[in-house]
């Protein structure tokens, strides 16, 4: 139980049993004592404890089935978005195994197929498609709930689905315009559809209500730069902010000087931004930018250089067989070239 909703029950019942069982005042009229003497005055006023009681037991019975419910239905209200706000393995577990024999026992209990959507969605990725039909199933069945759109969403994403992730993401922010997240979510997606206006538009409204926000003024420039516009107000606003601005500013123009083949200007943009990743941990594109600072290398042949930026992608990126194989191919023509 909530400790909003236990405080309300504590109070609840201290004025109803105050009402009903607290002493009447004395009186100073004695033409008032014999009724408070009286023993059928006395009756009556035991008679008149009886409804009140009956209202104390319904309302016992009323809270205790409530907290049984709230019991059973642990996540009612929660909303957690990272892993540090999700369940622990075990009584996750446990959380789920009684909803399963909840949903067994009555196959039309939304609310239960709800929570076990919500549930296995912290599970992670395997038990997403599991997730997303419990979800569904829940929705169709007349349940509505903000956190559906945010959840569904996120996992239409992850599994591909790209324009079903959108739509959630919209409902979603139809509800709650303002939540940063989910705003900026839905604007990566329409850059990753290559919906360029689009996503120039809704970072454009991000940057005018977030304006020193560094990671939409950089998925703005990027944004801009793959509309055809020029990118340059963007990171120069980027280069006069504070020292992680001015890093990502670096690493947007390495990328578009990357994509735009001008492999000696990205190199040279891409090394001063690795200089300083791990001073920014929560920058998200680490394996991208040694994957592009690679094949900078490659393409301008300082194999040495390659391969050093290679070793790194694999320490953030272990299985990429792709870069396994380019590093292997360029140590063997080193050691061939050392040994001539």
């Amino acid at each position: 139980m909530s400790p909003i909703l236990g405080n309300f029950l504590q109070t609840v019942i201290k004025k109803v049993f105050s009402c009903a069982f607290s002493r009447p005042a004395e009186s100073s009229d004695p033409a008032l004592a014999p009724a408070i003497c009286n023993p059928i005055s006395q009756e009556r006023g035991l008679a008149c404890y009886a409804l009140p009681a009956v209202l104390i037991a319904a309302f016992i019975v009323l809270v205790v089935y409530a907290s049984s419910t709230l019991d059973f239905y642990p996540y009612s209200g929660r909303f957690p978005r990272t892993k540090t706000e999700f369940l622990k393995p075990g009584r996750l577990d446990r959380k789920l195994s009684r909803l399963e024999k909840k949903i067994k026992t009555n196959p039309n209990d939304i609310r239960a197929f709800f929570e076990s959507g919500l549930l296995k969605f912290q599970k992670g990725p395997e038990r997403y498609i599991d997730a997303i039909s419990e979800l569904e199933t829940a929705r169709s069945g007349g349940l509505s709930d903000i956190r559906t759109f945010y959840y569904l969403g996120q996992m239409y994403q992850a599994v591909g689905l790209y324009d079903f992730a959108l739509e959630e993401y919209r409902r979603f922010l139809n509800n709650r315009p303002d939540d940063l997240e989910v705003s900026l979510l839905a604007a990566k997606l329409l850059f990753h559809l290559g919906k360029y206006p689009l996503a120039v538009k809704e970072y454009e409204g991000l940057s005018a209500r977030h304006p020193e926000n560094v990671i939409v003024l950089e998925n703005l420039a990027l944004s801009r730069w793959k509309n055809g516009q020029d990118p340059k107000s963007i990171l120069d606003i980027m280069g006069g902010l504070d020292a992680e601005a001015a890093f990502r500013a670096e690493y947007v123009s390495g990328r578009i000087n990357y994509e735009n083949k001008q492999y000696a200007a990205a190199a040279s943009r891409l090394e001063r931004a690795a200089a300083d990743l791990l001073k920014y941990p929560e920058f998200s594109d680490r394996a991208g930018l040694y994957q592009m600072l690679s094949d900078c290398y490659v393409k301008l042949k300082a194999e040495a250089r390659a391969i050093d930026a290679l070793n790194e992608l694999l320490k953030i990126s272990p299985a990429n067989d792709e870069a396994r194989s380019l590093l292997a191919r360029l140590v063997k023509i080193r050691s061939k070239t050392a040994a001539k």
